[in-house]
């Protein structure tokens, strides 16, 4: 029976937030290697405060009293260990380390401010150690660096046992609602297991490739998918190819833009209105395109051609020589009622709704 009291964790206590918000933020901008290029997913959370919270959650606190003795001692070793390879001349990972934090580890590493794991005032400094090691390994850069794993997985490890693990065994990690996978997949990353669930298959998925083909697959599962995307590409082209015939000019439409369409009820009209709120197509500081309606009221229609900003005026996209004056981007509809562009009729909300 485990009789081991329970002892205050980490983030109980305190966490570097700044410093890892800092980092959340920038992993935002990351694609190569990152598990968001996977599948879009809803409220995707930050690898970045994953990772340091679950070693936050997982790691006691060295200063707590009722802290296992035998984690001190070992995470006085590991944090060290880390300290004087993070200092060592031609280190992979010290250009990583935040500058505050680079010069912690250079006093921790040297012999004379060596780390008594029995003495209490030196637990503090334990502790501040720890969180500084969360903050830094919090960076995305820092995520599979070796020394920062093997740190890490060393002190869950150490939390483990310490906290009456059966030696040999990991910790467990559940998180019922696993979404995109950020919390089972930083589980993994610092040496716990992990098990996800989530009611919603596409999680279910993406869960099961991140957590277990990706790593029991590994290339063979890369080289697969590419196989038989391109197989499903080609077949899709096949099946779709009438609903995009290719122009004139032998390129072949994406997509199409489409609009609910009224027959103007202006006098001997009759012309065919598309419903439109804005002309834009878009609408940037460095660029800008958008529609240009040619009215053919003898065909009871209208055409369209794209026109865009050069410079300080606008021209025709297929031929940029044509210059359009003063061009509108308001479209057909406003508050409801719908103005055609063939005769200048507005046809009333009550029409347009029926």
């Amino acid at each position: 029976m485990n009789t081991t009291k329970y002892p205050k964790r980490l983030i109980e206590v305190d966490l570097p937030i700044k410093r890892i918000s800092a980092h959340a933020r920038r992993e935002k901008s990351i694609r190569h290697g990152h598990i968001s290029t996977l599948h879009i997913w809803w409220a995707r959370r930050p690898l970045a405060a994953c990772r340091a919270v679950i070693c936050a959650a997982l790691w006691p606190d060295p200063v707590d009293e009722n802290c296992p003795q035998s984690f001190r001692d070992l995470a006085t070793e590991y944090i060290t260990n880390f300290a004087k390879k993070a200092i060592a001349i031609n280190s992979d990972f010290s250009k990583n380390c935040s500058t505050e934090i680079w010069t912690k580890w250079q006093v921790l590493a040297k012999p004379e401010n060596q780390l008594n794991s029995h003495n209490p005032q030196h637990w503090n400094i334990l502790r501040n150690s720890l969180l500084d090691f969360i903050a830094d390994f919090a960076n995305w850069d820092n995520s599979t660096q070796t020394d920062y794993l093997e740190t890490s997985r060393n002190l869950t490890q150490a939390a483990h046992e310490a906290l009456g693990g059966i030696p040999g065994t990991k910790p467990l990690v559940v998180d019922p609602f696993a979404g995109g996978g950020a919390i089972p997949l930083e589980a993994l990353r610092v040496g716990a297991d992990a098990f996800a669930s989530d009611i919603n298959p596409v999680a279910v998925l993406l869960n099961k490739v991140v957590l277990e083909y990706i790593p029991k697959y590994g290339q063979t599962l890369a080289d697969e998918v590419r196989k038989w995307g391109q197989w499903v590409k080609e077949e899709a082209e096949k099946e779709l190819a009438q609903f995009y015939p290719k122009d004139a000019d032998g390129s072949t439409p994406i997509a199409y833009l489409w609009a609910r369409t009224i027959i103007c009820e202006g006098p001997g009209c009759g012309a065919e209105v598309p419903l439109m709120r804005s002309l834009y197509l878009c609408k940037k500081s460095n660029r800008n395109i958008g529609l240009r309606i040619i009215p053919k009221p003898e065909d009871k229609r209208v055409d369209f051609e794209i026109i865009e900003k050069q410079k300080s005026k606008w021209v025709v996209s297929d031929n940029p020589e044509i210059e359009v004056k003063n061009p509108s981007f308001d479209g057909t509809v406003k508050r409801g009622s719908a103005t055609c562009p063939c005769c200048g009729y507005t046809t009333p909300v009550a029409s347009v709704s029926r």
